[in-house]
């Protein structure tokens, strides 16, 4: 079979358009785009995206999703990628193929991308280009669950650099930076944002690594949390506790056949004035007899 790259912008757009009900009709009558289909899949044919970057579904949110999906129907289809004969992965759709498995559904809708032929490494970067597009794509993305997908990708040798990855993505590479940072706050914080995904403000919390006293940088963090501080706060906090450069309080400048020296005599009394006054005439005298 001829290798055929998986298109994950492609899928994911077609997955966003597909507002779907969840019936039979609907799903004859859908035009395939670009050799994917509509279909009904058996829900334990599907496995999980080995590369999803989410560590933890909200328990409360996915009891709405499989109340709405019980009620109205599934309205958008999960995407899937065709493994073999009636094995699918899973692209797009974690809590709503959760959800059919909350509610016990045998089957659920799907837009099938056919079977891709790709080495392990290469199926690992699909997967993982596509898992990553899929969730940063929407808001509630956490940002440390990012972070950990993007270091355990880079760990695992699939991409060499911070430029690859974010040109992988479609992101520039201050944003993947930022991103990784996140890997560098407090543990309370860490624990924070792993329990509780408090914030996705990605600015915000690389504002707040940069502080280096642990307990004021997680003082600070849970002042944001509680929007005590918004992130222009933040920034001026930092830039207000950078340390200033101070001017040296004097200055040489040399040419062929003069040296010149500026002295700021501000900070020293008179009594030092004048004895500096003194040395430097001795040292004057001392070259011009």
């Amino acid at each position: 079979m001829a290798r055929r790259k998986i298109n994950a912008a492609m899928m994911l757009a077609a997955g966003e358009d597909a507002h779907l009900q969840t019936n039979e009709r609907a799903v004859s009558h859908a035009k395939p785009i670009d050799g994917e289909t509509f279909s009904e899949l058996p829900v334990d044919a599907i496995r999980n995206n080995p590369m999803q970057p989410r560590l933890r579904i909200d328990p409360d949110e996915l009891e709405d999703l499989a109340r709405s999906i019980k009620l109205h129907g599934l309205i958008q289809p999960i995407a899937v990628i065709k493994t073999g004969k009636d094995e699918y992965i899973l692209k797009a759709g974690h809590r709503r193929w959760l959800a059919h498995q909350k509610l016990g559904l045998p089957t659920i809708k799907a837009i099938v991308q056919e079977e891709a032929i790709l080495s392990q490494n290469e199926g690992d970067k699909a997967l993982f280009e596509i898992a990553v597009m899929e969730n940063t794509q929407r808001d509630n993305l956490n940002p440390l669950e990012l972070a950990l997908s993007l270091r355990h990708a880079m760990d695992r040798g699939l991409y060499r650099s911070m430029d690859e990855i974010a040109l992988a993505l479609g992101k520039s590479k201050s944003y993947v930076s930022k991103i990784l940072k996140v890997l560098s706050l407090d543990d309370a914080i860490i624990h924070d944002l792993s329990r509780n995904k408090s914030t996705n403000d990605i600015e915000a919390l690389y504002e707040i690594q940069k502080i280096k006293v642990p307990t004021e940088q997680v003082e600070v963090y849970f002042d944001f949390i509680a929007k005590k501080l918004d992130r222009k706060a933040l920034r001026e906090r930092n830039k207000a506790s950078k340390p200033t450069k101070s001017k040296a309080p004097y200055a040489f400048s040399r040419k062929a056949h003069e040296t010149r020296l500026e002295l700021d005599l501000r900070s020293l009394d008179v009594e030092a004035r004048e004895r500096l006054h003194e040395e430097l005439e001795a040292v004057i005298k001392k070259y011009y007899r």
